[in-house]
């Protein structure tokens, strides 16, 4: 097995089927399967985790494994929700060359950004936003009717974006020394599949749509799931 996926799975993993990683093995036995390539995707964020930060991450990962939202078949999104951190992991170290990233510890009452990086010149600050399907997407897939195609980008997914968004940027600006910090958000993004535009890609008309809220100094690194 893939391993930081593999010790995440020995370190959680019960009999129950609720629990995320019950059965994960074998969901993962056949290397050319969509899941296993995504699960090598997911790995590949995990292998930035520095080892020191590791322990702490895992055990937020800990909590989710067994937050199976069966009733609006949103089975095991909170989990995958923290998983998308260690995308920000990455993106710290490989596109801002931080040296240094740990997961920002929370205290009581504060709304703080999920990440610190520390590169040779400045202090970095990241927060993670993911913004998932829509109720009526997660419904569609178990029933026989599709919802209308659109070209366009859906109202609710822009004003879903600009409150993650938002709510980001406040979170960024709490620390004490962010005015000096570059700031960063990172939106990681379920879009419904019925958002599909004829001619022009997805993400053209995503960033096109973030060029219209992004703040001066808090910029948007975006990574759209397809």
């Amino acid at each position: 097995m893939l391993p930081r996926l593999a010790d995440l799975y020995d370190r959680f993993v019960t009999g129950s089927v609720d629990n995320f990683f019950h059965g994960f093995p074998n969901r993962l036995r056949s290397h050319d399967s969509v899941t296993f390539k995504f699960y090598s995707g997911v790995e590949s964020w995990l292998s930035f985790v520095p080892a020191v930060e590791w322990d702490y991450y895992a055990q937020k990962v800990g909590q989710t494994v067994l937050l199976c939202d069966r009733p609006r078949k949103r089975f095991w999104e909170q989990l995958h929700d923290v998983l998308n951190e260690a995308l920000g992991v990455k993106v710290l170290r490989s596109e801002f060359g931080c040296d240094i990233v740990r997961f920002v510890r929370p205290a009581a009452g504060s709304r703080i950004p999920d990440l610190f990086g520390q590169s040779a010149s400045i202090n970095h600050y990241l927060e993670v936003k993911t913004v998932n399907h829509s109720q009526d997407e997660r419904e569609t897939w178990y029933r026989e009717d599709n919802p209308t195609h659109s070209e366009k980008m859906p109202k609710l997914l822009k004003t879903k974006i600009k409150s993650s968004y938002l709510e980001a940027v406040d979170q960024l600006r709490s620390p004490n020394d962010a005015a000096s910090a570059r700031k960063i958000v990172l939106l990681v993004l379920n879009p419904d599949y019925y958002f599909d535009p004829a001619d022009i890609p997805v993400a053209d008309v995503v960033y096109s749509y973030l060029a219209t809220i992004e703040q001066p100094h808090f910029p948007i690194h975006c990574h759209i799931y397809s």
